[in-house]
């Protein structure tokens, strides 16, 4: 029996998305969460190259550094063990949840994008620390994300297994509450963090409610 200790997920899930338009802006952002006590971050680059990806990701480490925020990154496990990260989030086309133990070692955290039951169900037996689910509303953040059914849909995943759930999709401040409730453990935020007044003071608002 897998006896890897609680994860301890934050209510908020902050994701910081590189783009190349937007470089400075990412890596801005990215400090400020973590000075505001942010402890988990997942850094994502779909657009730029792998030297990029690599780059940007390191930086990110050195600021989490002795602050207590785990960085994870999306997708690729060369990159996270490069950059010495706390660990990787998977797709479902990404290597094996065992192949990346393999490669970053038994202690990382390994979690893994689900959009349905039986992917989540699978995770779970396959040793994922947490399943992701989405999308639970329409986002622009992903252009391949398929609208799925709100709420509802996340107490079905909430039904089929006992991992930490952290739905993303379309969540912002005024939606977070109704995905909580139907028993995620935690939202995912990307453009509601990006497009924030005041993103620290968002960090903090539910660090509180952790």
């Amino acid at each position: 029996m897998d006896r890897r200790p609680p994860l301890g997920l934050a209510r908020l899930y902050p994701i910081v998305d590189l783009r190349p338009d937007r470089a400075t802006r990412a890596l801005e952002l990215a400090s400020v969460l973590v000075e505001a006590g942010a402890p988990w971050i997942q850094v994502r680059a779909k657009a730029v190259g792998d030297a990029t990806f690599l780059d940007f990701a390191r930086r990110i480490v050195r600021i989490a550094q002795g602050t207590g925020s785990r960085v994870l990154v999306n997708d690729r496990c060369d990159v996270a063990l490069l950059c010495g990260a706390s660990g990787v989030h998977l797709g479902q086309d990404d290597l094996p949840i065992a192949e990346a133990r393999r490669i970053l070692g038994a202690d990382a955290i390994v979690g893994i994008s689900t959009h349905d039951e039986a992917e989540a169900r699978r995770a779970e037996r396959e040793g994922a620390d947490y399943v992701g689910f989405g999308a639970v509303y329409p986002t622009a953040s992903k252009a391949d994300a398929t609208v799925r059914r709100g709420p509802a849909a996340v107490t079905a995943i909430r039904a089929a297994v006992a991992l930490p759930i952290v739905a993303i999709g379309g969540i912002d401040v005024d939606r977070a509450d109704e995905v909580l409730a139907a028993g995620a453990n935690a939202v995912a935020m990307i453009g509601a963090l990006e497009t924030a007044a005041d993103p620290a003071a968002l960090v903090r608002r539910w660090a509180a409610r952790a």
